[in-house]
């Protein structure tokens, strides 16, 4: 049995724990609508974003090597909410937010993408 590379099991574990975070926070009330982006290697600063055209309450965000990133909500009209975790990135606002984003501030190249919920 071939053994996987350490990023790709960086990044499966942060996929996971995504998704049980994504199904803590919202085990309330039914999502109507999840679109997940990404999953691919970005250098330092670049981003990888969602196609839009819905408001956002939600975006979740895991890198593969455990940098630095930032998630991101904001829409047309210069409105954002920001939030910095370590291999894993949230934030949760009151759905008026057209697009998520999740930037690579890591220093180096990384596969990064996120899920972002209605």
């Amino acid at each position: 049995m071939r053994s996987l590379p350490r990023s790709r099991l960086r990044l499966l574990a942060a996929t996971i724990t995504a998704a049980l975070i994504v199904g803590l926070c919202t085990a309330a009330a039914a999502l109507a609508f999840s679109e997940q982006y990404g999953f691919y290697a970005i250098g330092n600063n670049g981003y990888v974003q969602s196609a839009g055209a819905h408001t956002f309450i939600f975006n979740l965000g895991s890198g593969s090597n455990g940098g630095k990133l930032a998630c991101q909500l904001f829409n047309s009209k210069g409105t954002n909410f920001v939030s910095h975790g370590n291999g894993l990135c949230t934030v949760t606002s009151n759905g008026e937010f057209v697009w998520a984003r999740v930037y690579n501030q890591s220093g180096s190249t990384e596969t990064v993408g996120g899920e972002a919920e209605t």
